[in-house]
């Protein structure tokens, strides 16, 4: 958190989502079930029909956890994180994600 109680703009999705599920199990005990909700048809996202792993954008991501919204930067930080080259990476924070698992090796096949 920043010191306006807002939530970090600019952090990574992955560790994040691992960081506030801990605190989240460490304060209040409650556990996520992994996986499809009832009465949701499981689908997969990759055309090839690989095992693959979604990674939820920033903004959902705090949603599900209870945080404040992001806000939209401010224009002057916007035009610092263009200078410094930064602008692909901060709008893919925006964006949900789709990465290639790597096969099971300790499976039998």
């Amino acid at each position: 958190m920043l010191q306006d109680n807002q939530p970090y703009w600019y952090a990574l999705p992955r560790p994040t989502e691992t960081k506030l599920a801990r605190l989240r199990v460490q304060a209040t005990g409650q556990k996520r079930k992994p996986g499809t909700p009832k009465g949701h048809k499981a689908t997969r996202n990759s055309p090839d029909g690989g095992r693959t792993r979604t990674i939820k954008a920033l903004p959902q991501l705090y949603q599900t956890e209870g945080l404040p919204r992001i806000q939209a930067p401010k224009p002057a930080e916007q035009r610092a994180i263009a200078a410094i080259g930064l602008a692909e990476f901060v709008s893919a924070l925006g964006k949900q994600q789709i990465i290639k698992r790597a096969p099971n090796s300790h499976k039998k096949q």
